[in-house]
């Protein structure tokens, strides 16, 4: 079979889990199969990566902002071309992984071949597909102001190239695999899109025997780990504030590990936020690290927190510190308790509380008997986020979509 992936970033542009878990996906297909991985990037990253898979970095990546609308037309007409050329490889299947910043031109051209089509759905993005398009939402009716209903008549005119003419709300006959339970409840999909198979089929850490082989020495003075990217949505303000209470108000002396990219604007305002709270030299920046490095500061740490203020379609880092059996406190928002029952396996706190994640912490550190039963429940349940039958599952879900998707 020749399977066509489409995803924003393929490594070794990765930048996150959904990436990383698609990769690991693509490398086990081929195993059996042909693939074509279409995505954005530096055409040095292009070519043959591997056996029976090849890269096309073709695909334009589109900031969300002013400037990112004004490349789309443009855009929209480099992805339609680079879908023709795919499609011209002969997919049997198409499977698209993330369509967010990139052109959905490209996607549309794909929904509207006849090539069976089906998703990966990790992330909210589905819920605007091809109607949050940057450039085709432009061409769909709505009441806008002077200018911007000038640009929209101008994306329309660019519109009637041969090259494009794409109806962005035509019929899509599809198959989805979600990543959790809570992304399908959370996304709202479009009513064109025409479901004719459904799965849940949870992400897992690619690299989980790393985490499971951790050998466990915690540190003296209690040590929290915080390990992703460092941006608002993460929640960061409410690990700082939490460690602050949990400093004046408990008398317990613990440090906050950051691992991980931070956004420079929202690093500066962190650094001032622990300032005013007398905590910055309880913080340990330790900006991008390896895999291994994680692992050794997870070998350390006396608890994980996870203090995301969006809804999280499962959290992969909250597996990740599960099966390196670190005691585990998280916001509970969108799939971080399908991941992870609270008082089961981890301590679990409302959006944005950090009163209540400061409780969580105390509880973490002082019930060591209660704590010790949560990290071994939690690292059992673990287990079922393993590497090998995920991807078997993913297998499967290629040959079931292409059977429903023709009619078998």
């Amino acid at each position: 079979m020749r399977v066509l992936v489409v995803s924003t970033h393929y490594r070794p542009d990765a930048i996150g889990g959904y990436e990383i878990e698609c990769a690991a996906v693509v490398e086990h297909l081929a195993a059996r199969h042909e693939l074509l991985v279409l995505t954005s990037g530096s055409e040095r990253y292009a070519g043959e990566v591997g056996p029976r898979i090849e890269v096309r970095r073709e695909l334009t990546l589109l900031s969300p902002d002013h400037r990112g609308s004004l490349r789309a037309p443009a855009a929209a007409l480099g992805g339609t071309r680079a879908a023709r050329r795919a499609l011209a490889w002969g997919p049997d299947l198409v499977y698209a992984w993330n369509g967010a910043a990139i052109p959905h031109a490209a996607l549309r051209v794909l929904a509207d071949s006849p090539v069976p089509l089906a998703f990966r759905v990790c992330e909210h993005w589905f819920g605007g597909i091809f109607w949050r398009d940057q450039f085709m939402r432009e061409l769909l009716p709505a009441r806008r102001a002077p200018a911007r209903a000038i640009w929209a008549a101008a994306c329309r005119a660019w519109n009637t190239l041969p090259a494009l003419r794409l109806q962005p709300t035509a019929p899509v006959r599809t198959a989805v695999s979600w990543n959790s339970d809570a992304l399908r409840r959370l996304v709202k999909v479009p009513p064109f899109i025409d479901t004719v198979l459904e799965r849940v089929e949870h992400a897992v850490p690619p690299r989980g025997d790393l985490y499971a082989a951790v050998e466990r020495h915690p540190n003296e003075w209690p040590e929290l780990v915080f390990v992703g990217r460092i941006t608002p949505q993460k929640g960061v303000s409410v690990a700082i504030e939490a460690l602050a209470r949990l400093r004046a108000r408990h008398e317990i002396p613990a440090k906050l590990v950051l691992a991980g990219p931070a956004e420079e604007s929202y690093e500066r305002e962190l650094r001032r936020l622990a300032e005013q709270l007398d905590v910055a030299g309880a913080l340990n920046w330790r900006g991008p690290v390896p895999p291994e490095e994680v692992a050794q500061l997870l070998a350390g740490a006396s608890a994980m927190i996870v203090p995301s203020t969006w809804d999280e379609p499962l959290g992969l880092v909250m597996i990740e510190g599960a099966l390196a059996r670190v005691p585990l406190v998280a916001s509970d928002v969108g799939g971080i308790g399908e991941a992870m029952i609270d008082e089961e396996h981890a301590l679990l706190f409302p959006r944005g509380d950090a009163n209540a994640a400061a409780d969580a912490l105390l509880r973490t550190v002082r019930e060591t008997e209660q704590t010790a039963a949560r990290v071994g429940r939690a690292y059992e349940r673990a287990q079922s986020f393993r590497l090998g039958p995920y991807l078997a599952n993913q297998e499967r879900f290629v040959f079931d979509a292409v059977s429903a998707l023709r009619g078998r």
